[in-house]
């Protein structure tokens, strides 16, 4: 059942106990809107619990109530109702298995993602929303709940994260306006928070950024780059994925390259694989034929097997793409 924000607040009343989810690996859209909506929750009286079950990254420690995301779910807390945040599907959300086997247990699903399966007893899903917390933004507007410096914080972190701090085509008028307006309403600084999110970077990751971008190829005419990033360079180096998640900015900033990739060997025979494009591909649907998905100019998915196979498929596949686009030119 699709979820209107009017019906958001008849939903939840009844309720009392509720746990609060994102995405696996989360980024800061996923963890401003778990922070944020789990306030809100708690502002209206329920029992909230919320859960990752990845620990948060570093880079995002410093927000208010972050140290209250629980790795498990507390064995003498029974939820009623799991509120999943920023997830386009349920097999990504960062939740041990048997909270799916709690009875009656109803699911709320709160995303952006064009590619969400609507997998939720109730889904409020917005694509066309720069981030789920510019979602969370205009629902809880709706609701009138009343944002703290805390919950504008998460917000708007949530927002520039997502957007690569409104650089990317995903930033529209209003998502300018909300962010705007958490500014304007709650005192933000700015600086100190683009500092602590998008500046401060290891000396590690700097090292092994290095590496990778020695990996660095052009193919397919020009239109694709790709770099490399196994378990070897990981293993060489103690570094956050939250740290390697911009490595994939910079084969897709060449130029003429419309579609950027970076290989990332998880495990032996495991490939995480970020996409980001130009206006020219929308890589939510080459994501998709591999069992991903995302954004049109920011996608991932994951596939096993040896790292050569899984760049020789995946370069095979965009092979055969550009050329039926030709074809149909």
């Amino acid at each position: 059942m699709d979820l209107p924000f009017q019906e958001f607040f008849r939903f939840v009343k009844p309720y009392r106990r509720f746990v609060v989810s994102c995405h696996i690996h989360p980024d800061g859209d996923a963890i401003g809107s778990t922070l944020t909506i789990g306030a809100a929750l708690a502002q209206m009286n329920k029992q909230v619990v919320m859960v990752c079950n990845e620990e948060v990254p570093n880079v995002y420690k410093f927000l208010e109530g972050s140290s209250q995301i629980k790795r498990e779910l507390p064995s003498d807390f029974i939820p009623e109702v799991l509120l999943c945040v920023d997830c386009a599907e349920k097999e990504r959300i960062a939740l041990p298995a048997n909270v799916w086997e709690i009875p009656g247990l109803q699911v709320l699903n709160i995303d952006h993602h064009i590619t969400n399966t609507n997998f939720g007893d109730y889904n409020l899903v917005w694509p066309n929303a720069a981030a789920t917390g510019e979602v969370i933004f205009s629902l809880l507007s709706v609701g009138q709940i009343p944002l703290n410096h805390n919950m504008a914080t998460a917000l708007y972190i949530a927002i520039a994260t997502d957007t690569g701090f409104f650089r990317y085509t995903n930033t529209s008028g209003y998502t300018l306006e909300v962010a705007s307006q958490l500014v304007k309403e709650h005192q933000l600084e700015l600086a100190k928070i683009a500092e602590q999110v998008h500046e401060q970077k290891s000396f590690n990751s700097i090292r092994l950024l290095g590496e990778v971008l020695n990996t660095i190829q052009i193919g397919i005419g020009g239109k694709v780059a790709w770099a490399v990033l196994d378990q070897q360079m990981l293993a060489k180096y103690s570094v956050e994925n939250e740290e390697t998640e911009s490595y994939v900015n910079y084969p897709r900033s060449i130029e003429g390259v419309e579609v950027g990739i970076l290989f990332k060997e998880l495990r032996p025979g495991e490939v995480k694989l970020s996409w980001r494009s130009t206006t020219a591909v929308d890589v939510s649907k080459l994501a998709a034929n591999f069992g991903g998905g995302g954004h049109a100019r920011a996608a991932g998915c994951n596939l096993n097997g040896p790292l050569k196979t899984v760049i020789a498929e995946v370069l095979s596949y965009i092979d055969d793409y550009y050329q039926q686009q030709c074809n149909t030119e």
